[in-house]
């Protein structure tokens, strides 16, 4: 049977005699101990969730009407939910995770961890460049606040991609 590439791991689902599908396609386990690889992995990725939201909430000086300081905090939403939708893929999937969901993992994990971490340092930049041409707008604190959740962010993005480079699959007999 033929099917586009997009539905391709289709063929790997047969019909049993009582009318069931049963993957029969390869299936594939975390080499390192998956537990801990999971816990960290999903560690990093909410917590990431919850600085990008954090920073969203804080109120700082360029975020209401600069479009160098919001696109880059646009790019760090964008990131962190595609970040945590595949972490949530992974962490669904339990201990024996199925080849096109592997596929699917190895193929877009990367690259939202790279727009995080681009987006994290852009707005590390163009924040404070906001800040020495318009001034705190009286909120030094605030931020403040902002600019160090940011870096949180870019460490938070950076330990993630290391260890997503770091996890090796063990396909399964």
């Amino acid at each position: 049977m033929k099917t586009s590439k997009r539905w391709g791991y289709l063929n790997d689902y047969k019909k049993t005699a009582d009318g069931a599908y049963v993957y029969t396609g390869a299936v594939y386990t975390l080499a390192c101990d998956a537990k801990r690889c999971r816990a960290v992995l999903s560690l990093l990725c909410f917590g990431a969730a919850a600085v990008t939201v954090g920073s969203g909430c804080i109120n700082a000086a360029g975020l209401s009407n600069t479009f160098y300081v919001i696109l880059p905090y646009i790019g760090e939403v964008t990131g962190t939910f595609a970040l945590c939708y595949n972490a949530v893929r992974l962490l669904a999937a339990g201990k024996q995770v199925k080849a096109y969901v592997r596929t699917a993992l190895e193929k877009y994990l990367p690259p939202s961890v790279w727009i995080l971490i681009v987006s994290a340092a852009v707005g590390l930049v163009a924040s404070p460049v906001f800040l020495i041409l318009n001034g705190t707008e009286g909120k030094p604190f605030l931020c403040g606040l902002y600019l160090f959740l940011k870096a949180v962010n870019l460490a938070l993005g950076l330990l993630a991609r290391r260890h997503i480079r770091a996890m090796e699959w063990e396909e399964q007999p």
